[in-house]
């Protein structure tokens, strides 16, 4: 059996700018378990898809890193992420049901529970609040992750960060 985890995520959204960060960090529920964590700047403009966006990215670290059927317990300090995650409700807007969607599909192969826990109430909330700022500076300055689209010239990135994030954004 899979050794569970518990998985905190947040999102730092400048929607003016069109620009966010995600953080995770992953707390092995085992002795000698071991933490995980990630964080990431990418072009969004809503903090709700963006604190999606965080929740995907997580379940997709723990299924990499840990494997299928995998306990994870998700908290996130969107009351209206949760809720949606919990319940399986859908929106009108797509982008966000694509995300929605997604974490259903990652659900599917792991053994998920979805819980809120407000905003920096914890050591662990503190820190991915912190991660997530540092993320959206990032993505400010012109991180990694651009705002803007690569021009059809460019080569596109290859790799696993890169994989993952078309995932996150249902590419």
């Amino acid at each position: 059996m899979n050794k569970p985890v518990v998985v905190y995520t947040d999102a730092s959204v400048d929607p003016e700018r069109g620009v966010g960060g995600l953080a995770v960090l992953g707390l092995v529920q085992a002795k000698g378990g071991g933490r995980f964590s990630a964080s990431l700047a990418l072009p969004v403009g809503d903090s709700t898809l963006a604190e999606a966006w965080a929740v995907k990215l997580a379940l997709e670290v723990v299924l990499l890193t840990l494997g299928p059927q995998t306990p994870v317990t998700v908290f996130c300090d969107n009351e209206s992420v949760v809720e949606h995650l919990q319940n399986g409700k859908r929106n009108g807007r797509q982008d966000l049901n694509r995300a929605l969607e997604g974490v259903a599909r990652l659900k599917g192969l792991l053994r998920v529970t979805f819980r809120h826990k407000p905003r920096c109430s914890t050591p662990e909330m503190r820190w991915v609040d912190a991660r997530a700022k540092e993320a959206l500076e990032w993505a400010r300055k012109g991180g990694p992750i651009q705002a803007s689209k690569p021009e059809p010239s460019r080569a596109k990135p290859k790799g696993l960060l890169w994989r993952i994030l078309r995932w996150i954004l249902g590419g």
